[in-house]
This record gives C-alpha cells, sequence and structure tokens, in this order.
C-alpha cells in the first residue's frame, strides 16, 4: 500500500509539473496505467504469502466470516464509498474540461445557461 501511495504522490506531482497543455494528462495516465499493475500484487498478496495476513473475512463467492449486523453496514459503506469515488471522479473531469477549454464558445454558453 506504500508503494501504491507514492505511485498516487508521482501521478499527481507529474500531473502539477507539466503546464496546460494535453501533454500533462498524457503523462499522468501512463504513469497511472504502469501503477496498475501494483493494484492485483496487493489484492493477491493475502493468498500469496497467507502467513503475513489475515485471510479474507468478507468475499464475492463465500458466505461472510462475519455476523450480519457487521458484514450488512460494511456491505452499504462500500457501495456507498463507490458511488462517492465515481461521483467526484465525474465531477472532476467535468471541471477540468470546462477549465481547459474555457475560452471557446462552447463553454461560455454553458456558463451563461447555467446563470439564467
Amino acid at each position: 500500500m506504500l508503494i501504491l501511495a507514492f505511485l498516487y504522490a508521482g501521478v499527481m506531482a507529474l500531473f502539477a509539473a507539466f503546464e496546460h497543455t494535453a501533454n500533462r494528462g498524457k503523462a499522468a495516465a501512463i504513469l497511472s496505467i504502469v501503477g496498475a499493475v501494483n493494484l492485483p500484487i496487493i489484492k493477491y498478496s493475502v493468498e500469496w504469502w497467507n502467513t503475513l495476513h489475515q485471510g479474507a473475512t468478507f468475499s464475492l463467492t463465500a458466505a461472510p466470516k462475519m455476523s450480519a449486523d457487521m458484514w450488512m453496514p460494511l456491505l452499504l459503506m462500500i457501495i456507498g464509498s463507490y458511488l462517492l469515488v465515481a461521483t467526484l471522479a465525474i465531477y472532476r473531469t467535468n471541471t477540468l474540461i470546462l477549465y481547459r477549454d474555457q475560452g471557446k464558445a462552447w463553454v461560455k454558453e454553458y456558463i451563461r445557461g447555467q446563470h439564467k
């Protein structure tokens, strides 16, 4: 997870290092794709190095190893977190597109329509 945190910080630093051009998005995207290789390693580390980690308590294919009083709120919070992340990603993408194209006519028309 520490490596994943460093990769995240690297993507943010790389994105901020370039001037406002399309190249900064491409560079950050390439580093993100390279960093995505780390995700399966994190996911399967519990199975590969089972002497270091607790086994999976909650999985999609087996019955939960915890009581329903605990896994129902957990499931609700997982779904809520996914929805929050999706909403924030869509909002951020919209903001970046509007910022990138702020001088274009369609953005001015969009903003004018928002203030009626």
